[in-house]
């Protein structure tokens, strides 16, 4: 077992040192086809610099502001704990303080190599999502899509939200009439109203007579999120959001589940990826959080 978890760290450092050395050649490979006849098909290249300057230079995707890249790293060495300059609890406090450093467009980079651009302006935003594209490409969650990848007695697809292309393309096609139509949303209004009352009277429960303060509010928060999609997707009210009576002990256990795909998940991120190698402890607590939601 040890051999084998040695060699396939050798193995992903030797994949490291080949994506960083042919970053361009394998998007040439595996990117370009994605955007063959779209604007977008010189994807590397934008505006000029200089276009006056004799010798002009177009500015690519490796030009985007960010922190320092590492081999091996990306730009995740931020996160770890002997450099560590952020908490992984407060990520949003990590992308704006990015946007403060380095401007509205800021690119961080996968320890694969793969370059992520975030986006802070509102009108690029706007130009994005209105970009007109039959299959447009969106990094997956990996670890969702290796895990339902390894399950297909359970999943026909890794998802909406994680496929690409024309099986996207097709699932989209037959969901957005269900989820986009006025007169479903107006039928969902009554169920969402109840649930949002039901949160409100629940805060008002839990919160300090004295200082109004409401302990746990991200749990809570949790809690009604979970309770609401529950209502539209099952079609039922769970209880999740029950004052006097205890919750059954199979509604405490989902609610731990879905909280655990979360923080899996973020830690699949923005971690090493050590999980694709072998089943790590993320790996092994999504999957077991996976189960228990499916069952």
């Amino acid at each position: 077992m040890v051999m084998a978890v040695i060699l396939l760290l050798a193995l992903a450092l030797v994949l490291g040192c080949y994506c960083a050395l042919h970053r361009h050649k394998l998007a040439d490979i595996y990117l370009r086809p994605l955007l063959k006849n779209t604007l977008l098909e010189d994807f590397y290249h934008a505006e000029l610099i200089q276009p006056e300057a004799p010798k002009r230079r177009r500015r690519g995707i490796w030009d985007i502001p960010g922190p320092k890249r590492i081999p091996f790293l990306g730009t995740k060495w931020i996160f770890l704990l002997f450099f560590r300059r952020y908490k992984m609890t407060k990520l949003h406090e990590v992308y704006a303080d990015l946007n403060r450093q380095y401007g509205d467009i800021v690119l961080e980079v996968m320890p694969s190599n793969v370059p992520i651009v975030h986006l802070y302006n509102r009108d690029d935003l706007e130009k994005v999502l209105k970009y007109p594209s039959k299959y447009p490409f969106r990094p997956p969650t990996e670890i969702i899509v290796m895990y339902r990848q390894s399950r297909p007695d359970r999943y026909a697809s890794v998802g909406i939200v994680n496929e690409q292309g024309p099986m996207w393309q097709r699932l989209r096609s037959s969901l957005t009439s269900s989820i986009t139509s006025p007169r479903v949303l107006q039928n969902f209004l009554p169920a969402l109203n109840a649930v949002c009352d039901d949160f409100i009277e629940l805060l008002r429960a839990r919160r300090d007579p004295d200082t109004l303060v409401v302990p746990n509010f991200e749990e809570l928060a949790n809690l009604m999120g979970l309770e609401a999609v529950c209502t539209l997707m099952l079609g039922r009210r769970m209880g999740f959001l029950a004052i006097d009576t205890k919750q059954p002990k199979k509604i405490s256990q989902l609610a731990a589940a879905v909280k655990q795909l979360f923080i899996s998940q973020r830690d699949s991120y923005y971690g090493l990826g050590l999980w694709k190698y072998f089943p790590t402890k993320t790996y092994r607590d999504f999957a077991r959080a996976e189960d228990l939601i499916y069952e």
